[in-house]
């Protein structure tokens, strides 16, 4: 018999992720958007649910859903150091984002 850890698969987050994405004029992507930290890292946003997206980004923020699992296909792309879950944006992210800053 096997043990209950080995038919538990470890939580590694949310199947799909909602990401703050730019668009064009016809709506269609055109770039998943980034933050630059204080630091000078560079962080991922996710969203773990549309409701949690636009209660942390703002109705206004474009989004696209991501498969999580692939995150490093993204990450091939365009590199980021860190990826941070359902962090509320504070409002002069908000604004820089709306004046595609």
């Amino acid at each position: 018999m096997e043990s209950p850890e080995a038919t538990v698969d470890p939580v590694s987050g949310p199947p799909v992720v909602y990401l703050p994405v730019s668009v064009d004029e016809h709506g269609e992507v055109r770039d998943v958007r980034m933050v630059l930290l204080d630091d000078g890292r560079v962080a991922l946003l996710g969203y773990s649910a549309l409701d949690r997206f636009i209660d942390c980004c703002g109705e206004d923020q474009p989004w696209a859903v991501f498969e999580t699992a692939k995150l490093g296909e993204l990450h091939a792309t365009k590199p980021f150091d860190l990826k941070l879950l359902d962090v509320p944006w504070p409002d002069d992210l908000r604004q820089a984002m709306r004046e595609g800053q």
